[in-house]
């Protein structure tokens, strides 16, 4: 738990994970110089983000989070926090479970508190934790050695910021509906106690927040106190009298920001789970509480409440739907993968007059192309699409996208979006520097005015992890954007961000801006690559898998993850590919 310190590993991390109380207090003796403001609240306040917090009050924030924890918990690492470090800013992250909440844990010593928060006699207690059974630290020892760099059930915590690292579950699918209920439905039950709507601890809950309150008042600290987000299986067990009792009772001593009831509530999908927002949704709730309007939030998100006028938004939640409307935030946009395009057709290869009668029967049948940049600006800014969105894609870069298939989609009124290798760009008879020749490519003379007619796009399939292995040397040849064998976490972390960056590097020089999105080569990707492209700045990565519909959410990344795409070939018909888009076939 790193409650002598952690001279050996300096894996707090890992302490954190199995006690965040103690090994919080435990990282922060040593750290504590490198922040002015803190969050203190329980596992949901998790998801919010101290860089975002650092940005809006020029400040270095610490997520202070711990997990099982009550109102007094709170009151007790408040006291540290004031007592022990410099403090500018506390944001303080209440749920209802507070009320129903004491003494949480009881004596596992996973929820042990650390004697700077508790006030237990010290020496009691670094001689408890020094008798404590071995086998945690022979745990400790056989966890190191298979640890990697994506989070594990060991080791779930960033040390350096406090947060969960949500990385994995950042990355997962989460916009067709009927696919996520199927991997993550038993996780938004909510089981509750006989009581629960009683609320036995509210008046010890509000006698903690009182004393926070006046705490910070004279320490000269800022408070801001917000109501998390809450899912509607929870919100449905405590029922309306309880929590409009809770909110009433809280604006008497504090003004807070509420966000706990509003429709992001009745979708799960802007949640991990029944008692866990997503990190967008920590996004969004900052940047309402900050009026940062740049981030897209819905128009019901979030009430800064006071005793005066309390009574007037409960009878406003009291009137507001208690379901969701995704009409009103989310957009079906299938997508289509093509290749090259020819007079004559084989394997992958489009024939002209094919392509022209796929892109009449889609125009006939009412469907609009969109661009990347427009499917973005759908997720990250709540801008519009058609009603009948459809994505027109092409793989590899070839010099038949500019002269065959660009004409045609002018033709139509379409666009689309070539995703080209860079290592082949402007390649027209050799494969790199060999003598092995290939289709031609085109070059960024072709892409300077693809770009300007507005027809055409050009992003990235990787500038060299799709090579054709019969025409490669050496030992490491990579056909996808996946690890080689026996590569390492490190190493294969380097290559890929060295790849990027070329590529990124020169499409900037040539074009005037990078990439926003990706096509894995191959459709080859795992969570590791996921995690890499878009902490590298591209929030659209696409595959070929074709087991899930692609649903846009406003305000949630992950939806433009790892896009599903329909392969197009010469035998796919007009009718064919109507069924494919409409969710047919």
């Amino acid at each position: 738990f790193g409650v002598f310190g952690d001279p050996l590993f300096h894996w707090y991390g890992y302490n954190e994970t199995n006690n965040p109380r103690v090994a919080k207090v435990a990282w922060l003796e040593e750290h504590k110089e490198e922040f002015d403001s803190y969050i203190i609240g329980s596992s949901c306040a998790a998801s919010y983000n101290v860089k975002e917090l650092d940005r809006y009050l020029d400040a270095s924030f610490y997520n202070f989070f711990v997990y099982g924890s009550d109102a007094r918990d709170y009151r007790a690492h408040a006291t540290y926090l004031l007592e022990n470090c410099q403090v500018k800013n506390l944001v303080l992250s209440l749920n209802f479970n507070e009320a129903n909440t004491e003494d949480a844990g009881g004596d596992d010593i996973h929820y042990w508190m650390h004697p700077l928060a508790s006030g237990e006699n010290p020496a009691l207690f670094y001689l408890r934790c020094a008798f404590l059974h071995t086998g945690y630290a022979i745990d400790k020892v056989s966890d190191y050695r298979r640890d990697t760099d994506l989070p594990q059930v060991f080791d779930v915590f960033d040390a350096d910021t406090g947060m969960y690292d949500k990385r994995v579950r950042d990355v997962e699918k989460v916009g067709d509906p009927a696919v996520y209920a199927a991997e993550h439905g038993d996780a938004f039950a909510y089981a509750a106690p006989p009581d629960f709507q009683d609320l036995p601890y509210l008046d010890v809950c509000m006698e903690a927040v009182r004393d926070i309150r006046d705490l910070c008042a004279e320490y000269g600290v800022e408070l801001t106190v917000i109501c998390s987000p809450v899912y509607s299986s929870q919100l449905e067990a405590y029922g309306d009298e309880a929590l409009n009792r809770y909110r009433t009772e809280l604006s008497k001593i504090v003004d807070f920001w509420d966000f706990s009831d509003t429709s992001i509530s009745y979708d799960s999908r802007y949640f991990y789970d029944a008692s866990h927002f997503r990190n967008a949704v920590g996004t969004m709730a900052l940047a309402q509480v900050f009026g940062d309007d740049s981030v897209y939030r819905p128009a019901d998100f979030g009430t800064y409440v006071t005793a005066e006028n309390c009574a007037a938004y409960l009878d406003k939640l009291a009137a507001q739907p208690k379901e969701a409307d995704p009409t009103s935030y989310t957009a079906d946009v299938p997508v289509l993968m093509y290749h090259h395009f020819s007079q004559e057709a084989s394997g992958e290869v489009v024939r002209a007059e094919t392509f022209a009668a796929h892109l009449r029967a889609l125009q006939e049948a009412g469907y609009t192309a969109v661009s990347m940049r427009e499917m973005i600006d759908f997720v990250y800014n709540g801008g519009s699409l058609p009603e009948k969105p459809v994505c027109i894609t092409m793989d590899d870069g070839y010099l038949s996208n500019y002269e065959i298939a660009m004409p045609i989609l002018a033709q139509y009124g379409m666009k689309a979006t070539v995703f080209a290798i860079g290592s082949s760009m402007g390649h027209r008879e050799f494969y790199k520097e060999t003598q092995h020749r290939l289709t031609p490519h085109f070059g960024y003379d072709e892409a300077r005015a693809m770009l300007a007619s507005g027809v055409l796009d050009v992003q990235s399939h990787t500038y060299d992890m799709h090579q054709w292995a019969p025409f490669e040397s050496g030992p490491a040849i990579r056909t996808s954007a996946l690890p080689l064998e026996g590569e390492s976490e490190a190493e294969y972390a380097a290559a890929l961000a060295a790849d990027l960056e070329r590529y990124n590097q020169e499409r900037q020089a040539e074009l005037g801006e990078g990439f926003c999105a990706l096509a894995y080569p191959g459709g080859y990707y795992n969570d590791l690559t996921e995690v890499l492209i878009h902490q590298a700045g591209i929030p659209i990565t696409l595959s070929i898998r074709t087991d899930s519909r692609n649903v846009l959410l406003r305000g949630l990344p992950q939806s433009l993850y790892a896009l599903c795409r329909w392969n197009i070939t010469e035998q796919v018909t007009p009718e064919a590919l109507l069924a494919m888009v409409e969710g047919e076939s």
